[in-house]
């Protein structure tokens, strides 16, 4: 685990200011993405500019995720326990695709659950 570093982004109104332990790295960073648990410090991932000279004059402890896709499982968890399991189950049983065959109940509520997921 990384120790934890002092973060600071600061917004004028027209653009924003990143340093990490007080040094400011704006110059470096394209992008900031960031997310805070309620008992976890938050996670900050700085994308880097691309630069003519590599590496970049950046040295600081930082978690890097490079092409590494969230985890899912959080939001999935938050997402199924804020289901009515009834509602749920009346709407998988009142969709136009449902089988009568073995697994078509269980097909009809993933159906279901997918396109709720997407919103729909």
């Amino acid at each position: 685990m990384t120790t934890p570093i002092r973060f600071q982004m600061t917004f004028d109104g027209h653009s924003y200011a990143v340093a990490m332990d007080e040094r400011d790295v704006t110059a470096h960073v394209a992008a900031v993405d960031m997310h805070a648990d309620p008992h976890d410090l938050p996670r900050v991932v700085l994308h880097l500019r691309p630069t003519t000279t590599w590496p970049t004059q950046l040295d600081t402890l930082a978690r890097v995720e490079v092409g590494v896709p969230p985890e899912p499982g959080n939001a999935a968890v938050a997402f199924l326990e804020a289901l009515d399991p009834l509602e749920l189950e009346r709407a998988a049983l009142a969709r136009m695709d449902l089988e009568n065959v073995p697994g078509g109940g269980t097909a009809a509520v993933l159906r279901q659950l997918a396109e709720w997921a997407r919103g729909a």
